[in-house]
């Protein structure tokens, strides 16, 4: 029998048919699991504790629908694909979209790896307004591999245009194609398997740290095969195949509408007024 964990990650997704660890059904979960689960950190954000729990995990994204970042997105498909009879495991990478270090960024970014038949894929639905929207191969390193929404590749990190001072204990990055160009997205090393007391120190620094992206602004995604959703503090922006749009939330009112509608997450009327309050006093 099914634990709890797995049999509610099924439900939460909507899978509906006889399941099996294979390879179409990982490629069906995380389809799924994009457009069920938002991205989001109102919790770091507004100063609360995150948990990795199994439990509170399972509590937090499958039952109250409240969202979560990557450490709690890819701990919680680590268990539940595990569980679900898949070799999977966690690792942690270095993040490099949308910025230029010029020292080695913090391992933040947690992920998880899933081998099957002497393959191994990316299953990664918690980057956030990047995330893949299917699963990766790791065995096509170089080649495009295309998305619902984006091309992605893996290349070795000396074909990435940046220093090795800046990419200490990688070994491939993780690349996006956008308008023709491949943009850095993260860097990981897959043998670099870690125990879950790793994941919570990172989680403890990325939920705590004033130099933290997550505790000074508000960031949620969602994606379906047509277009990614993404609210930074108070810009709303879609982007996908009709378009891109950008709209400035001004109000409470809108503000909630859009965390209940939008990103159908369900967040508490205190929390929600304590959010919109710190939006309107730091930005």
């Amino acid at each position: 029998m099914q634990s709890t964990i797995s049999t509610d990650y099924l439900n939460k997704l909507g899978f509906e048919d006889g399941f099996s660890p294979t390879l179409a059904h990982l490629k069906t979960l995380l389809s799924l699991h994009v457009q069920a689960i938002p991205f989001g950190n109102f919790s770091s954000f507004l100063g609360r504790e995150v948990s990795l729990a199994s439990d509170q995990l399972a509590q937090k994204l499958l039952r109250n629908d409240q969202g979560g970042y990557c450490l709690e997105h890819s701990t919680l498909t680590r268990i539940a694909l595990t569980e679900l009879g898949y070799d999977a495991y966690n690792v942690l990478g270095r993040v490099y979209y949308q910025g230029a270090p010029v020292t080695t960024p913090v391992m933040s970014h947690l992920l998880t790896l899933v081998r099957i038949d002497q393959q191994l894929f990316l299953y990664d639905p918690g980057f956030g307004g990047m995330t893949p929207t299917s699963i990766l191969s790791m065995n096509r390193i170089g080649e495009a591999q295309t998305t619902s929404l984006e091309s992605f590749r893996f290349v070795e990190v000396a074909q990435s245009g940046l220093s090795g001072e800046v990419l200490t204990g990688m070994k491939y990055m993780l690349q996006v194609c956008i308008h023709n160009e491949w943009i850095n997205v993260y860097a990981i090393d897959p043998e670099q398997q870690i125990a879950h007391a790793d994941a919570q120190v990172a989680n403890w620094f990325i939920s705590t740290s004033s130099e933290s992206l997550f505790t000074q602004h508000l960031m949620l995604s969602t994606a379906n095969s047509e277009m990614r959703i993404t609210l930074k503090d108070r810009v709303l922006r879609t982007h996908g195949k009709g378009g891109s749009n950008k709209k400035e939330l001004t109000n409470f009112d809108e503000f909630e509408r859009t965390i209940k509608t939008v990103f159908q997450m369900n967040i508490c009327d205190g929390q929600l007024q304590a959010a919109w309050e710190k939006l309107v006093r730091t930005q």
